[in-house]
């Protein structure tokens, strides 16, 4: 009777996922952004909320959860129900390096996420503020050798992709030292920090707030990463025409469920997400902020994850850059 009863236990949960899937969403969605409003993911994480919503038929409320480096809000997204009633909004540093130098990070990025969509690959930019003179990448080098202790950079807090973005250029460029790294609370805060002159320099994703203060010439866009210059910014260098080939990194942002969201759920989101970034008011917004949305998989965004988190692993644990 026990084994008879399990059965149909068994039975009736394994049935009711694709009723649950087939009747998805019936209720308002929440994208968890785990980082403060008016900073690149936010930025991205209201675009698409908007047009996802429609798409789905139901809204899609999104919530500021933030702290650590991005962790808090990851959590908290980590120990939802897998219902795909709460999706987090992920930066690539979120998942990949947040993990590996944040204190008592307690989610896996691998096995405590259901990965659904990437929004986008945004190249990474540097810009110093118009008043400290620097006009090239060898010059803010120069600057900080002749100045040492005096420069400081900004980043969207200690743990996230700008902060690893930072320490990975004063690395290559060979200023660690020279230079000394400020966390704020969002990038939003930390490029407006650059251009206010509280701090020297930023390195962070070419979306969001970031034009913004480029576009007010507060700050002078000294070099972008990626292959190609960016199409906003086409008199502005790659970081190997500037004289650092090295410097290669990207930043990407997209949607992840919690472990355990049922693959009908998953593929809807998906579904939503493909189709959003198609549409007019999407693509219009995204061009305004510089970036041009993605077309993908699940499984496409999970293998990049994947990738990057053994990146973040070798670049963490060889001490090509130190986190201070």
């Amino acid at each position: 009777m026990k084994r008879t009863a399990a059965f149909v236990l068994s039975a009736l949960v394994l049935a009711a996922i694709p009723a649950q899937a087939q009747d998805y969403p019936s209720r308002a969605i929440t994208f968890i952004v785990p980082q403060n409003p008016g900073g690149t993911t936010d930025t991205l994480g209201r675009i698409f909320a908007a047009v996802m919503g429609k798409e789905l038929g139901q809204e899609i409320v999104v919530e500021n959860r933030t702290g650590a480096g991005s962790t808090v809000g990851m959590q908290i997204v980590a120990d939802s129900e897998p219902d795909g009633y709460t999706i987090g909004v992920s930066s690539q540093s979120a998942l990949t390096i947040s993990p590996l130098v944040v204190p008592d990070v307690k989610y896996d990025p691998i096995k405590d996420f259901t990965p659904i969509y990437n929004f986008a690959s945004v190249p990474i930019g540097l810009v110093v503020n118009a008043d400290l003179g620097p006009k090239t990448i060898k010059e803010l080098i120069d600057y900080a050798k002749a100045h040492p202790g005096e420069l400081n950079y900004s980043s969207a807090g200690a743990g996230t992709g700008s902060h690893f973005a930072g320490a990975m250029f004063v690395a290559l460029a060979g200023i660690a030292k020279e230079t000394v790294h400020i966390p704020y609370q969002g990038g939003g805060e930390a490029s407006t920090a650059t251009a206010a002159g509280e701090v020297q320099f930023y390195v962070g994703p070419i979306a969001g707030n970031l034009m913004g203060v480029i576009d007010s010439k507060k700050v002078i866009a000294l070099a972008v990463s990626g292959d190609e210059r960016v199409p906003t910014l086409p008199d502005v260098p790659t970081f190997a025409e500037a004289g650092l080939p090295e410097y290669t990194t990207v930043s990407w942002y997209g949607l992840v469920a919690p472990a355990g969201t049922p693959k009908e759920i998953v593929d809807k989101l998906n579904a939503a997400a493909n189709a959003a970034a198609k549409s007019p008011e999407a693509v219009k917004a995204l061009a305004a902020e510089g970036v041009e949305p993605n077309e993908n998989t699940p499984d496409e965004f999970a293998a990049q994850i994947a990738k990057d988190v053994e990146v973040a692993k070798k670049v963490v644990d060889e001490g090509a850059v130190v986190m201070k």
